[in-house]
């Protein structure tokens, strides 16, 4: 970021493979972003008017539950989600130029700056409640930074987008990772069955 540190803000810098517009155009959507944090557990998800829903949240990185009413406001460079209840007020979506340390440069990917901003409470407040600070935001990073990899390759395959909207984004985090473990081994049991059969047709009879 060109802005100089603060501290009620804290924020990451996500290397992507997408254009701009391709960048700016999936994050439009809201509840994938906030779903995508594997430190996020969702209890609730409901729309609540134009631009506005109400989320309620299990935060794994702090241990607490966050229920509160969200507005989100698209932007010309990203997105900004302000939430009505809890110590931050707001994550924002920024999309920049690759600046020549980031890896996509020179292949003309954009960058996903998200921020978290608390500047809507005292700083007094913010150290007294200093236990609700949410401690995801690294874990967050990794998350969108391989979901990212993945949608700038499978994105074009019906099957795969279908899948992660309907089926991945919804589970918690802990029905992901075990799904993940159970295709592993179904993948490689596949393997060793075709492995196996390869071997004794090549044996001749």
């Amino acid at each position: 970021m060109s802005e100089e540190p603060r501290p009620d803000r804290a924020w990451v810098r996500i290397a992507t493979g997408l254009s701009p517009a391709a960048l700016l155009a999936f994050c439009q959507d809201a509840e994938r972003l906030l779903r995508i944090n594997s430190m996020y557990e969702f209890e609730e998800w409901r729309p609540d008017g134009e631009g506005r829903f109400f989320m309620r949240v299990r935060n794994l990185s702090n241990g607490l539950t966050l229920a509160t009413p969200i507005s989100v406001e698209p932007r010309s460079d990203g997105l900004r989600i302000a939430y009505a209840a809890g110590l931050k007020t707001a994550t924002e979506f920024r999309i920049e130029p690759a600046g020549p340390d980031d890896k996509p440069a020179a292949s003309g990917g954009a960058v996903l700056v998200v921020i978290d901003d608390y500047s809507g409470t005292p700083e007094a407040d913010r150290r007294a409640r200093a236990g609700e600070i949410d401690k995801s935001l690294v874990w967050w990073g990794h998350d969108l930074h391989r979901y990212l990899r993945h949608w700038a390759r499978w994105s074009g395959f019906g099957p795969w987008r279908w899948y992660m909207h309907r089926v991945w984004l919804p589970m918690k985090p802990k029905a992901r990772r075990i799904t993940f473990v159970l295709i592993a081994i179904t993948v490689f049991e596949l393997l060793v069955g075709v492995l196996a059969i390869a071997f004794f047709a090549l044996q001749g009879p």
